[in-house]
């Protein structure tokens, strides 16, 4: 609540006060498909920081990925999961997003 409070410019008591429990779901559930505010700011500085890195390791060092430069967010071990294409997560991302408004939709 206090991060979509912030990016919206609205105290919290105000937010919750004009804001539904429905609406609000709705913009967790966005916010888990498209985050917005400080983690994305770290994401755009992280892939900047990471190519910058790359540009300058050495051949034989391992390349750098955007998560090494954001100090709080888990690593994930790359051997642990298949890359997906990017055509597959966006298409993943839809099918999440549409699953979890199914209830809203007007038939």
């Amino acid at each position: 609540m206090f991060r979509l409070a912030l990016a919206l410019g609205l105290p919290v008591r105000e937010l919750l006060a004009r804001m539904g429990s429905d609406e609000l779901t709705e913009w967790m559930a966005f916010y888990q498909l498209e985050p917005f505010g400080d983690f994305r700011a770290d994401l755009r500085s992280a892939i900047v920081a990471s190519t910058l890195a790359n540009a300058h390791r050495s051949k034989e060092g391992k390349p750098f990925t955007p998560e090494d430069f954001m100090p709080f967010v888990e690593k994930q071990h790359r051997s642990d999961q298949p890359k997906a294409s990017e055509a597959d997560a966006a298409r993943l991302n839809i099918a999440r997003f549409k699953a979890m408004f199914a209830h809203r939709i007007k038939r």
